[in-house]
Parts: structure tokens; C-alpha cells; sequence
């Protein structure tokens, strides 16, 4: 019997260390949480901000926002004891994940709000204890969305290292 080696491109082995769910959550929250950042400016203040001023702030928050979704998975993943856990999002697995994120958000908006490195919110922000409802909003809507993309986007089904 005679047996094939299988050839690899040049990229593969690049490709397969990052083909991790957290490699994906980073990506996909990037992306979807800078789409909600720009489209939730209208209950922030932004006066005498500039396009690329606004536009540089969103992507900030973006790259801390797929930060958090990153970590909040690893905490999901302690609790889980199972680092793909994506594959099929148990109970217990999204309501650490969600959990994680809000109470972040919810920490970072009353320090944000509170100093001179943050952002104030717009009048037509609705408040919840004092926290706009529009960040706690997207602290649910947006990792699941950034979950669903990054479970389609992992393509190795064996567990990751």
C-alpha cells in the first residue's frame, strides 16, 4: 500500500495557528462592533469632532470592545472547560460570555463617563442606573453576532491546542 504524503502551501501552517476562535472573536467584534460604534453616535456628545476624529474614536473603542469579547471568551472557557466551545454555545458558556462583557461595559461606562479621557453621553441617550441603554444593548447583540460569524469562520473541528 503505498501512502501520500499530503503537500501543505506555504501559508498553512501560518493559517493554522491562527484558526483559533479567539483569532476569529478578535476579527469578526472588530468588525461588527466598529459597524455599532459609528451607527450608536447619535446619542453621544461629539461637538467640534471631526469625521476622522469620530471615525479614530470608533475604531479605538472597537479594538477594546474585540479585546473584551476576546477575554470574556477565555473566562467562558475556564468555566466551560472547553476552549471550542463555540461549536455548540451551551447556557452556561454565552451567559459567562454575556455576563463578562456587561459587567466590563458597565464598569468602563461609569469610569468613562466620569473622566477626562471618556465620552458623555447625548440627551437622547436612555439611561439604566445611570449606564446609556445603547452600550448595554450592544454588549448582547454584538458578541452574538461576532460568536455566530467566528463559529462559521474556525475551520479545524478537532480541539484546538
Amino acid at each position: 500500500m503505498v501512502q501520500l504524503k499530503r503537500s501543505r502551501t506555504i501559508t498553512e501552517p501560518i493559517f493554522h495557528r491562527l484558526d483559533k476562535p479567539e483569532t476569529w472573536i478578535a476579527i469578526h467584534g472588530f468588525l461588527v462592533s466598529f459597524a455599532w460604534e459609528m451607527f450608536q453616535m447619535p446619542f453621544y456628545a461629539m461637538d467640534q469632532l471631526s469625521a476622522w476624529q469620530v471615525t479614530k474614536s470608533c475604531g479605538i473603542a472597537s479594538v477594546g470592545d474585540a479585546g473584551i469579547m476576546v477575554f470574556a471568551y477565555w473566562i467562558a472557557t475556564i468555566a466551560t472547560d472547553d476552549r471550542m466551545w463555540l461549536r455548540g454555545a451551551r447556557a452556561r458558556a454565552l451567559t459567562v460570555y454575556l455576563g463578562t462583557g456587561l459587567s466590563i461595559t458597565i464598569v468602563v461606562e461609569h469610569l468613562a463617563l466620569r473622566s477626562d479621557w471618556g465620552w458623555q453621553y447625548d440627551d437622547t441617550m436612555p439611561l439604566i442606573g445611570g449606564v446609556g441603554l445603547v452600550p448595554l444593548v450592544m454588549w448582547i447583540i454584538v458578541p452574538l453576532v461576532t460568536m455566530k460569524l467566528a463559529e462559521r469562520s474556525v475551520v479545524h473541528s478537532g480541539p484546538a491546542p
